[in-house]
């Protein structure tokens, strides 16, 4: 699975699947299985497995991070490399060759070419990615580093994961071949947005690397904690933390630049999102998908700028756009609109983040779940250690 903090991502496929049913395309049975049977590969094998690497290549490195406990990387000490890398490469290989068994034991659903495209993909990125952060990282130590161009390619790059995922999904369920307008723009969206998303949350990382001073952060960084192509990002943060300790500090939530390379993807992701909600729902109309782009543009704009009022601004650009699409005629208006709010609603959610609470569930979602299992795991566990485990996380009785 994608790490803990990330597991987000692996909605991405099954997300753009439900969304061109949503749009109207022809979902059979036996397409709704290969989908599901590809998503778990994806998910379970293959992208664990590429993760598998590139603990592998940051293995010393990553010994050295400030918050290497919490990270969830292979773990250490450096002393005990040879069993580490051994047995994670062991543990990778065999994903894949479980991929390969997958498409071989099921010949009827095709699944071979759809498993090794993905799989050369998803391997594809990695080498890209891994060799541009050899080339751009463990350079220096001062903060923030120079934005050479192996690190501002990586920001770039970053995002093309989402892409394989998202357009896996959206490929099970289109023929993208007969709509290249549609592939286009939804591989645009979904590259920007993980450009966004990626550089927003290694923003937030690079706060493990700072001191709060009266308010304003001061950093200490080593070359071989090989962190650069975090800590470029630190020339667009605001001054000063507001009195926060770096690790709660939540800077997304002020207005940053629009260099920013959070703020020109995501004004790249809301255009080309809503240009293909449009895209999705009439395939013919290039001059509705160019309205679309257009107010795409300026609500993703109007949301940025409009920092503390983001959650509004975001209603306000929904029921525009919606009022827009059915003045127009637009069929499935509120299809046509799920890719830019989709955008938009992760943006909500981490501009809000600190890195105390980066990746994590909201307190009204964990007192449900709290809620709705707790009755069920103290019948399994028994009545003793959930007392124990009670007692343990600091709970009442």
């Amino acid at each position: 699975m994608p790490r803990p903090k990330d597991a987000f991502k692996a909605l991405l496929m099954p997300f753009t699947f439900l969304l061109a049913l949503a749009a109207g395309a022809d979902v059979t049975g036996r397409s709704l299985v290969r989908a599901l049977i590809v998503w778990g590969a994806l998910e379970l094998l293959v992208y664990p497995a590429r993760y598998q690497w590139n603990d592998i290549r940051g293995f010393v490195a990553d010994q050295q991070h400030p918050a290497e406990r919490d990270r969830g990387r292979l773990p250490g000490p450096v002393e005990r490399v040879r069993a580490r890398v051994t047995a994670s490469g062991t543990v990778a290989a065999a994903r894949l060759g479980i991929v390969a068994v997958l498409a071989l034991a099921l010949p009827g659903l095709h699944l071979g070419s759809v498993l090794t495209t993905l799989t050369v993909a998803v391997f594809g990125v990695a080498v890209v990615y891994e060799g541009l952060r050899a080339r751009g990282t463990g350079r220096t130590a001062a903060v923030p580093p120079p934005a050479r161009p192996a690190v501002v390619a990586l920001w770039v790059v970053v995002g093309a994961g989402y892409v394989v995922r998202g357009m896996a999904g959206l490929a099970l369920a289109v023929d993208l071949g007969r709509r290249p307008a549609l592939a286009v723009s939804a591989a645009v969206a979904l590259w920007a947005f993980g450009t966004a998303f990626v550089t927003s949350r290694w923003l937030l990382e690079s706060l493990a690397f700072a001191t709060s001073d009266r308010g304003e952060p001061v950093w200490s960084a080593r070359a071989d904690q090989a962190r650069e192509h975090l800590l470029a990002l630190v020339r667009w943060l605001p001054p000063h933390t507001g009195g926060a300790a770096p690790a709660d500090w939540s800077p997304l939530r002020r207005r940053t630049s629009w260099a920013a390379p959070w703020n020109v993807a995501l004004l790249i992701a809301g255009t080309a999102a809503a240009a293909t909600g449009s895209l999705l729902v009439t395939p013919a109309s290039a001059g509705r998908a160019a309205l679309a782009a257009a107010l795409g543009a300026l609500t993703t704009a109007a949301a940025v700028r409009l920092a503390g009022r983001r959650p509004a601004a975001v209603l306000a650009g929904a029921v525009l756009q919606v009022l827009v699409l059915v003045f127009t005629a637009q069929p499935r208006p509120l299809a046509a609109l799920l890719p830019w709010l989709a955008v938009m609603t992760a943006y909500l959610v981490f501009s809000s983040r600190s890195p105390s609470t980066m990746g994590g569930v909201s307190r009204p979602v964990r007192s449900l779940a709290t809620a709705l299992c707790a009755p069920l795991v103290r019948a399994v566990v028994g009545q003793a250690t959930w007392d124990a485990l009670r007692r343990d996380a600091g709970g009442r009785r």
